[in-house]
This record gives C-alpha cells, structure tokens and sequence, in this order.
C-alpha cells in the first residue's frame, strides 16, 4: 500500500463525530507527544510486529489530534514544496490578488516557471509567523498605552 503527501491546501473538515474521537484520542495518547524517542507501538492483532514511529511524527499526531478535535481540517505539507500562487493564498488565509500584490512587492519571495509563480511553503510560513508577531507587537504597545491612560 503506497501512501503520497500532496501540497494540495485543501482540507476535509472533520465531522462532530471525528472530533469527539479525536478529543478522545488525544486526551489517551498526551502522555506520548513529548516524547524525544521513538515509539513502539502494534496495529491489529497481538502477534503483529511492532513497528518504531519517529518522535517527531508522534509530535505532529498530537497536532493532527488537537486541530480535528476543534473541529478544524488538517493540511500535511512538505515544508520545501512549493505552492502555487492559489495554494500560498489558501495557507495564508487571503485572496490570491492579496498574494500576488505581496510577491510582487517583494515581501515573500517566489519563482516563476512560465507565467506562474511558485512559492515555497517554508517562506509563506515564515511570513505568517512576522505577520503575527507584528500584529502581536502592536496589540501589546495598545495594551501599554491603554495602562498609561487608566483605560484597563
């Protein structure tokens, strides 16, 4: 059985029954997500051999897990693949107009193969995580200010 990750940004949404197993599977299975070894574990029967799963993907199975339980879809993505101008858009939740505008102002770098850009993920990543820490920034000096007037 051969198993393939695609770049694709679209997600199913779990359904309210897939989030309660999820919830639950979670909840089972925290102990294990910090791990910093491998885990052994069986599928099916007793006499199945056990198989070894690497830390870090049991790290991302709690992930998956917390992400279904609120009820929200999951998108496994390569961090060296690189996206389509629509794709990037998707992941960072805006119009692709919005994007392309980004990428041609310089702000995300991009290829172009013909006419289409390409992006990869690991730089549409690292411009959301700026984007929050700026937005987080702005809020805290917002926050200070309102202290300094006694409005909190």
């Amino acid at each position: 059985m051969g198993s393939k990750i695609t770049t694709n940004t679209k997600s199913e949404l779990p359904s309210g029954q897939d989030a309660v197993l999820a919830a639950r599977t979670s909840r089972q299975l925290a102990p294990l997500f910090d791990r910093t070894t491998p885990l052994p574990a069986r599928f099916g029967a007793p006499s199945t051999e056990a198989v070894e799963i690497p830390a870090p993907a049991v790290r991302l199975l709690g992930e998956i897990l917390d992400q279904m339980a609120r009820g929200n879809g999951v998108v496994l993505t390569p961090l060296h693949a690189e996206l389509t101008s629509r794709q990037a858009a998707d992941l960072l939740q805006v119009s692709r107009t919005h994007l392309v505008q980004l990428l041609d102002e310089g702000r995300i770098p991009f290829r172009k193969v013909g006419a289409h850009r390409r992006v990869r993920t690991e730089d549409i990543l690292a411009y959301r995580h700026a984007t929050e820490s700026r937005r987080r920034e702005a809020l805290d000096r917002l926050t200070a200010y309102d202290q300094e007037l006694g409005l909190q």
